[in-house]
C-alpha cells in the first residue's frame, strides 16, 4: 500500500513539474522594478531596470508611436533593440524618449522556452516637474 502511494505522489509531482510549473512560470520571467508604475521625468534619456526568473532572458522594449497608432521597436542608448540578460538576471537599460509630454513605453521579454506577457507603462517627460500642490491643483481643477 505505501509503494502504490509513493508511486501516485511521484507521479503527481513529475506531472506537475512537467505541466503546471512552466505555465505558471510564463507570466514571471522579468520583473521590471523601474519604472514602478507610471512616472513623470525631467530628462529624455530614461533608465528601464528590472529582474529576470531565468538565466537566459531577452528584453525588449517598444514605444507607441503616435504617427502609426502601433508600438515600434525603442533601441537602447547602446544601439540595441533587443539583448540578452546572463546569469546575474539582472539589468539595467538606457532609453531615450520619444516625445515631450506622454511616452508609452512596452516591454517585452522571452526565453527559449516562453514569452511573458508585456508589461506596459506610461513615463511623461516634462520640461520641470510638477510640484505636489500643482498636481493637486490640476486635479481639482479636472474633477471641479
Amino acid at each position: 500500500m505505501k509503494s502504490k502511494i509513493l508511486i501516485f505522489i511521484i507521479i503527481v509531482s513529475v506531472l506537475t513539474a512537467l505541466f503546471a510549473v512552466p505555465a505558471m512560470a510564463a507570466s514571471n520571467i522579468v520583473k521590471i522594478t523601474r519604472p514602478d508604475g507610471n512616472e513623470v521625468v525631467e530628462k529624455s534619456v530614461f533608465s528601464i531596470c528590472g529582474v529576470c526568473t531565468y538565466d537566459e532572458t531577452f528584453i525588449e522594449f517598444q514605444y507607441w508611436d503616435k504617427a502609426t497608432e502601433k508600438f515600434q521597436p525603442l533601441e537602447t542608448t547602446d544601439g540595441e533593440l533587443t539583448f540578452k540578460v546572463g546569469n546575474s538576471k539582472l539589468f539595467g537599460k538606457n532609453v531615450e524618449l520619444k516625445y515631450k509630454g506622454e511616452n508609452r513605453i512596452r516591454v517585452l521579454a522571452y526565453t527559449r522556452n516562453a514569452k511573458d506577457e508585456p508589461k506596459d507603462y506610461t513615463i511623461i517627460y516634462a520640461a520641470e516637474k510638477k510640484s505636489l500642490l500643482d498636481n493637486i491643483r490640476n486635479w481639482l481643477l479636472d474633477k471641479f
